[in-house]
């Protein structure tokens, strides 16, 4: 299956991405440990609203969606 990660719109596209994500050179990721990735994922969703706003895209980051999770990976 072909993933657009700008376009996750089911649980099936987002493990399908993620899926796609485990099989990268995790050496050039930033996050290389768990703890890391996490603390890193917490701030990007707390300020996700600026986000969405800079790009102009309509979404209430307060609401979850499948958009949102993959876009915080």
């Amino acid at each position: 299956m072909e993933i657009d990660y700008e376009k996750i719109g089911s649980k099936e596209e987002l493990i399908a991405l993620i899926a796609r994500l485990c099989t990268e050179d995790t050496s050039k990721w930033e996050s290389v440990s768990i703890v890391s990735f996490l603390e890193a994922m917490a701030a990007w969703l707390e300020g996700s609203g600026h986000f969405y706003k800079n790009l102009k895209i309509d979404t209430n980051s307060d609401l979850p969606n499948w958009q949102i999770f993959a876009d915080a990976i």
